[in-house]
């Protein structure tokens, strides 16, 4: 009983995480754009779209990362202490930019000055690029196995900076980049925006030869890194979900350079949740890999049971919220 609890916690713990990477992962995929975007006319026109159709959903998605962050320091107790004595300065910038990112956002709406709204546009951008890739360099310091169990087992730095640290974080960047653009096309089509379209197909495929790129390159340094892993993730209870992300990815680049827009956001969000499931059923029964099993690190069986009625109880009244809320703007009943 206590095992299948503690297995049910570790899935909506899982779900969490990959709701966060894939709807939130949208949102900084714009900033990134808008980043991107230039100073040029067609780039005022590509920031006011991303204005257009953030604002009625902008940063909704962090009640996933609120989610993750209560159910994992209440469900394992052992993994949070673990992850923040070793990883606090990853998960400090992770914060830090999140918080910058929502502020500037709301700050070059009401920016009169046109330098001021250039440094705010430029610091919602950054922060855009290293929110994710400090939340995903998290994962990957844990996917390595150098974070230690309760207490820091090497140097800070060298767990900081290690090869999957790195890797998983421009992965994430790049998956941000991608789900981005593919989710603006289907804005821009919505809002009957030709040449936005155009704009976005365009960089949605670039986006998508990036990250397969990062991604080779990723695979290859959780090989050198982490051998048993990169088994499990190719060749064990990864390999379904690698697949998915290594066809969909492609899939989705190829409608978009085709003009076909017929299932491509169902299928970026299906490549870029799948690269999460790889990494987390690879590493199952593991939290820290090699140390810490979902077993070893579940909380009391109280805490368990009332952990997951709390959970169940804020899911039933959170997920037809966003549901209305995303069918609403979605059908622009939410613009003025």
């Amino acid at each position: 009983m206590r095992t299948a609890l503690a297995d049910v916690i570790a899935g909506a713990l899982l779900l969490a995480v990959t709701a966060y990477s894939t709807a939130g992962g949208v949102d900084f995929g714009a900033g990134i754009w808008d980043l991107l975007a230039g100073r040029k006319e067609r780039g005022r026109r590509a920031r006011e779209l991303i204005d257009h159709a953030m604002a009625p959903v902008w940063e909704v998605n962090n009640v996933w990362l609120v989610l993750s962050i209560v159910v994992c320091w209440t469900g394992f107790p052992l993994l949070f202490q673990s992850a923040f004595a070793s990883l606090y300065l990853l998960f400090a910038l992770a914060l830090i930019g999140l918080i910058l990112r929502g502020a500037f956002f709301a700050f070059r709406h009401i920016a009169e000055d046109p330098r001021t709204h250039r440094e705010a546009d430029f610091v919602f951008g950054i922060s855009s690029i290293l929110t994710p890739f400090f939340f995903a360099a998290c994962l990957g310091a844990i996917a390595s196995g150098r974070v230690g169990l309760l207490e820091p087992s090497r140097s800070v730095w060298e767990v900081w900076l290690s090869p999957m640290s790195i890797g998983f974080g421009l992965v994430s960047v790049a998956a941000t980049a991608f789900s981005g653009a593919s989710f603006l096309v289907g804005d821009a089509r919505r809002f009957g925006n030709t040449e936005m379209t155009a704009y976005f197909r365009r960089r949605a495929v670039i986006a998508a030869v990036v990250l397969i790129v990062t991604g080779t390159a990723t695979l290859v340094a959780i090989g050198l890194q982490n051998p048993t892993l990169i088994r499990s993730m190719l060749a064990g209870p990864g390999l379904p979900f690698a697949l998915v992300t290594m066809v969909a990815t492609p899939l989705v680049a190829f409608l978009l350079w085709r003009g076909v827009f017929r299932f491509y956001r169902l299928l970026t969000v299906g490549a870029v949740g799948s690269m999460v499931f790889a990494w987390a059923f690879a590493q199952s029964p593991y939290l820290l890999p090699g140390q810490l099993t979902i077993s070893q690190a579940i909380a009391p069986s109280a805490t368990q049971v009332l952990l997951l009625v709390v959970t169940a109880c804020l899911v039933l009244v959170i997920a037809p919220a966003l549901g209305l809320l995303i069918y609403l703007d979605q059908r622009t009943k939410l613009v003025e």
